[in-house]
């Protein structure tokens, strides 16, 4: 480890929410590296003025959003990553690198011999097609709002030696073997949003998003549900930092650090969580172990819990039978939508295990969704359910016996399936079932 403290730093505007300072931070200590990283946030009119200072005194620079091309005039030369891309995020020596693509070959995403969509036509999306292509993509397919941005990046894409590249309506419902999406939409907190159908998802063979805010989107989770080949952007994103530091320090045997890199990628995940506070939601029919497996995530991942049902009876001084008794379910359902609304205003993040019919009510899924929610369905059989249930003279919806619970079961199954972001198999070992859900989020701790 040399003595003298290296110093690096990120330029862009805004800065506010980077996390290039925990990332690098991290990378350095694991490397041994002895140095610091700060934020140089400047306004564009600062460019001329202080960039050509920060270049010269900075050991090494990252660049982000807007200036990824506007730094180009201050560089002495650029990499052939940078040519690649037309753009510039790492700066060593005054030349300019373009470590994107490094961070998204790292995740191994399967292209080759495939069918590839990607959507958007932005920075990230020229880095997917490009890359696409390299990897030996079939036919690579560019979807974006603006057709004549989309024609744009097919024409970089042909420079590159693809000989199957079209463009399409960003809202065509056609399907295709693998979408990489470029776009931000599901980026929290606006974690609603997704770029293809669920008809589209179904169809895939593989999915990969770029967006890492949060860990996993709901386009990422929908995939995993259905057992595809899925992946969100924070490996990119921690890659590409990794590719920076290789750049700035070729004296590292990196090789040798991937026990210690790959346990900074975890803590990643958690400081991602704690950035962007989404509320990890849990659904299902009564049985499915919603307050037992929410209150052990929560503990894992060191955040609060609530259950739904106990914040309604300390909302009414009653019990849930009583509610129901005295005021019918209505008025239940009424008081429950209520709470619900009021937790999810919580600040910070949150595990929230809702009663069994609180998220099939019209608009639950809508209203989680918008305070930047995600929705687990914790999936069992009707006999678990009965099984886990039977003596517990505290279910108001299982006093109608059998055929009743069977009824309402059926009934709620695919309400629970079309709400939720993620599925997850509540049969299994509690350990077992916590492990599912923070493998879905890269929360693996």
């Amino acid at each position: 480890m040399s003595s003298n403290l290296r110093r690096y730093g990120l330029i862009g505007c805004p800065l506010e929410h980077s996390l290039s300072p925990f990332i690098h931070g991290r990378i350095m200590q694991a490397a041994g590296i002895r140095g610091e990283y700060r934020l140089y946030e400047l306004e564009r009119h600062e460019l001329s003025e202080k960039l050509p200072a920060l270049l010269g005194q900075l050991d090494g620079v990252n660049v982000t959003i807007p200036y990824k091309q506007a730094v180009l005039p201050f560089l002495r030369g650029l990499a052939p990553s940078a040519q690649l891309y037309g753009a510039v995020n790492t700066v060593h020596q005054g030349m300019g690198h373009n470590t994107d693509g490094a961070g998204f070959r790292a995740c191994r995403v399967p292209l080759e011999g495939r069918q590839v969509c990607v959507l958007g036509a932005g920075g990230a999306a020229r880095v997917l097609a490009v890359e696409a292509v390299r990897a030996g993509a079939r036919e690579v397919v560019i979807r974006a709002r603006r057709r004549e941005q989309a024609e744009e990046l097919a024409a970089v894409v042909r420079k590159q030696g693809a000989q199957h590249v079209r463009c399409e309506d960003f809202y065509t419902a056609d399907s295709c073997e693998v979408f990489l999406n470029g776009t931000p939409l599901g980026m929290w907190p606006h974690v609603a949003g997704l770029p293809l159908s669920p008809e589209q998802i179904a169809s895939a063979q593989a999915v990969f998003d770029t967006v890492y805010n949060p860990a996993a989107t709901r386009l990422v989770l929908k995939a995993k549900t259905l057992g595809l080949w899925a992946r969100g952007g924070l490996g990119m994103l921690f890659e590409q930092a990794v590719a920076a530091q290789k750049i700035w320090n070729p004296q590292v045997d990196f090789n040798l650090l991937q026990g210690q890199l790959e346990a900074v990628r975890k803590e990643l995940a958690l400081e991602v969580l704690r950035h962007s506070p989404v509320k990890l939601v849990l659904s299902g029919f009564m049985g499915a172990g919603k307050t037992h497996i929410g209150g052990l995530l929560a503990e894992r991942l060191k955040m609060p819990f609530v259950d739904l049902d106990q914040a309604v009876e300390a909302e009414v001084g009653l019990s849930i039978p009583e509610v129901f008794t005295r005021w019918g379910e209505q008025a239940f359902r009424n008081v429950e939508r209520e709470c619900l609304a009021a937790e999810l205003k919580r600040p910070g993040p949150l595990v929230l295990a809702a009663g069994g019919g609180a998220l099939v009510q019209q608009g639950a899924a809508s209203l989680v969704h918008s305070a930047g929610g995600l929705i687990i369905h914790l999936d069992i059989s009707l006999e678990t359910a009965l099984a886990r249930c039977a003596g517990q003279g505290d279910r108001p919806l299982l006093k109608g016996g059998a055929e009743a619970a069977e009824a309402l079961y059926q009934r709620r199954l695919p309400l629970y399936a079309a709400a939720a972001d993620l599925r997850v198999n509540g049969e299994q070992q509690d350990i077992d079932v916590v492990r599912d859900i923070l493998a879905a989020f890269e929360l693996e701790v």
